[in-house]
């Protein structure tokens, strides 16, 4: 099974009812894809809560269903970006996944980083366009469509050549930043596998060395990157405050990103927390 096998009845209802939607079944067309995606980022979160807690991330389909649709968590992109596909999939859109480096906040002239992010290509008829409900920083609330070196709707750029890595970025007060760089060669769920173990085990991966969590509310992008919250409005305008206390954390967690950790959690993450806000605090 992949993440392009079609959801049961049971389970395409259960899905748009996580979304907050109807369960009447939208055709697949931009337009609706566009409404998927903005319920998506409003309801599914970003987050590393399980890796932090040295808890397996399992990729298969029905193992991020269970999580994120009847547990009502969260996930990184290997779990929301795959579901999403699976949901897509399951209305008859026509899916490609992709695999991406991440250079989100990181110098122009930094080292190469891995193939750790996956995205979505999705072919409408008005052309290809690029999903990506799993990225935990800044998230277009619309399908992209696939135009190299133009400026895209919302402030958004893809920008290269075809036939070599294309590079995502969003435009900010401070200029255009880099999201990440992408291949438009279609890829084999079977190598994602490797890819999540990497991220969620490798002891230098940032997932396991800091709390992100990131959810879209109204108009605004909520993130979490330890004890640093902040709020990016449509306007680009920022907001951010500090957080001294993991309970104060969890109450975040819980309040601005609908977050439920598991009662029998609770004490290992409360430390865990702690001890990221110790090392903020001392680096």
């Amino acid at each position: 099974m992949t993440p392009l096998t079609p959801f049961s009845a049971a389970q395409l209802d259960a899905t748009l009812a996580r979304l907050g939607l109807s369960p009447e079944r939208p055709a697949p067309t931009l337009e609706n894809l566009d409404r998927l995606i903005v319920a998506a980022l409003h309801h599914l979160p970003f987050e590393n809560l399980d890796v932090l807690l040295d808890q397996p991330i399992l990729i298969e389909p029905e193992a991020v269903f269970a999580k994120v649709v009847e547990r009502q968590r969260g996930g990184y992109c290997f779990e929301l970006n795959s579901l999403f596909a699976r949901l897509l999939a399951s209305l008859d859109y026509r899916v490609t996944l992709l695999v991406a480096r991440v250079r989100w906040g990181l110098p122009a002239d930094a080292p190469l980083t891995p193939q750790t992010h996956l995205l979505l290509r999705i072919d409408l008829a008005e052309g290809p366009h690029l999903v990506d409900i799993g990225f935990g920083g800044p998230a277009s609330p619309k399908a992209l469509p696939l135009r190299v070196n133009e400026e895209l709707p919302g402030g958004w750029r893809v920008s290269g050549s075809a036939d070599e890595e294309l590079e995502m970025a969003t435009r900010s007060a401070s200029g255009w930043q880099t999201l990440y760089r992408f291949t438009l060669e279609p890829q084999h769920w079977a190598d994602y596998g490797m890819r999540n173990w990497y991220t969620s085990t490798y002891p230098q991966s940032v997932f396991r060395n800091s709390l992100r969590v990131a959810l879209s509310d109204g108009g605004a992008r909520l993130s979490l990157f330890n004890g640093q919250f902040s709020r990016r409005g449509a306007d680009g305008e920022v907001e951010q405050r500090s957080i001294e206390h993991a309970d104060e954390l969890l109450d975040v967690l819980r309040e601005r990103f609908h977050l439920q950790p598991a009662a029998p959690d609770l004490p290992a993450l409360r430390r865990r927390l702690a001890q990221l806000l110790e090392s903020a605090v001392s680096a």
